[in-house]
């Protein structure tokens, strides 16, 4: 009944080969399948994050003042643990478990792990990061290694009758209007500011005036449903002319893909709204005369069991149809898998103001060094090509660093924070006023 099309893209992430005595760990629990979480010590507060350059190469973002959770997977029989911390308070270095506390903003390595075996030690220290405070793009995709933990595409849904039906999330003729994803937020002083939608393509096929509508609702979870409350307290529509793709500017996740902005009209203040629940809607039923697919992780790695795929938290994405007005059903009724979305908000945590006081020098952490004077920003660096992108991920400038050092003109941006992204993975951030 359905199909996979999978979308080609380079990661490189390392991984260790197993063994009998080799140590290792988990990473801090994710708020995905919330609904599967069986490890409450402590609350789990990260959640998973995309390849936008403003998560600064992190795969998770956590609120400023978080304690997390390293849990040791280690083989064999170890005789002792010894963690270390490039960032954060560690709890106890000592203890087969790391419990680690992030008070200030910024993006950290994975702690360090070395067991004792007899006949001597094994090491661990992925090469992952956390993003701590700051400004995030979030989703629910394990964005660690593509095709093993997660893999964007679109859910194509076969010809009946030598008919195109369309795709989960977007242009059918099957009656489904609308799709949505649930986030549990960990932040009790942050705020949302937009939200990104993620697409195959721009749509190449509409009727004039074509658009789609996004919109943030405080959530209630039901035994049955999802109800949404009375009013909506963000959205807006887009228009599919306004779609933009990487020669707009714009950052997406997959070659060829495209994205549709919200951007908040005032920031949404995230305290005492524990869930969110974001659809999108607005697209026509004829596959024939229309062409938006939104994208979704087709490879989550995720095996859930049958009480818990009977429980709604334990799902992320649903759906709506014709003559309903909340989401009932989970995208695993319609071929969907455990995926989610494509459907990504992009928060602040409370200690990250919108446009702040001016910066003259990249956070201490950055590899990259960067100066504003006046409307001139300098760069020193490794050689190679840079990209400053806003906060919503769209591209502003690109150049070259050659001689270890470049300079732009800066004067033309808009009021905000940039951030900095070089082809080796450096970064910088700097405020216009």
């Amino acid at each position: 009944m359905k199909k996979f099309y999978l979308l080609l893209t380079l990661a490189v992430l390392g991984g260790a080969a197993a063994g009998a005595q080799e140590a290792s760990y988990d990473h801090p629990i994710g708020l995905r399948y919330i609904g599967t979480i069986d490890d409450p010590d402590p609350q789990p507060v990260c959640s998973f994050t995309t390849r936008n350059p403003i998560n600064e190469g992190a795969f998770l973002w956590a609120p400023a003042g978080s304690t997390v959770k390293y849990r040791d997977t280690s083989s064999g029989a170890p005789r002792s643990w010894m963690w270390e911390t490039t960032g954060g308070e560690l709890a106890s270095p000592t203890s087969q478990d790391a419990l680690i506390t992030y008070k200030a903003p910024g993006t950290y390595d994975f702690p360090r792990l070395t067991v004792g075996y007899e006949g001597g030690n094994s090491v661990a220290a992925p090469a992952y990061k956390l993003k701590v405070g700051g400004v995030a793009e979030l989703c629910h995709a394990d964005t660690r290694e593509w095709t093993q933990t997660y893999a964007l595409g679109v859910n194509m849904y076969d010809q009946a009758n030598g008919a195109e039906r369309g795709s989960l999330g977007g242009t059918n003729s099957l009656g489904i209007i609308g799709v949505g994803n649930l986030y549990m937020l960990s932040v009790e002083e942050g705020f949302l500011d937009g939200v990104n939608v993620y697409f195959h393509h721009k749509p190449t096929r509409y009727k004039e005036g074509a658009k789609i509508g996004v919109r943030v609702w405080m959530a209630n979870i039901g035994e049955t449903d999802v109800q949404l409350a009375s009013i909506p307290i963000e959205g807006d529509v887009i228009p599919f002319e306004n779609f933009k793709g990487t020669e707009d500017g714009a950052w997406v996740p997959v070659s060829g893909g495209a994205v549709a902005q919200m951007k908040c009209s005032s920031p949404v203040d995230l305290f005492g709204k524990p869930f969110i629940f974001i659809d999108v809607y607005g697209w026509s039923n004829d596959p024939a005369t229309e062409d938006l697919q939104m994208l979704m992780d087709v490879m989550p790695n995720v095996q859930m069991q049958p009480e818990h795929a009977q429980n709604l938290l334990a799902h992320n994405s649903f759906v709506r149809l014709e003559a309903e007005d909340d989401y009932l059903r989970p995208v695993s009724y319609f071929g969907g898998n455990y995926g989610s979305f494509m459907i990504c908000p992009v928060v602040r945590g409370g200690e990250t103001p919108l446009v702040s006081v001016a910066v003259t020098e990249a956070d201490a952490d950055s590899r990259i060094g960067c100066v504003v004077e006046g409307g001139s920003v300098r760069l020193t660096g490794a050689d190679g090509g840079f990209s400053v992108f806003n906060l919503s991920g769209s591209l502003c400038i690109s150049g070259e660093i050659s001689g270890g050092s470049a300079e732009f003109d800066g004067s033309a941006l808009a009021p905000g924070v940039y951030i900095v992204s070089t082809a080796a993975g450096q970064s910088a951030k700097f405020v216009k006023i």
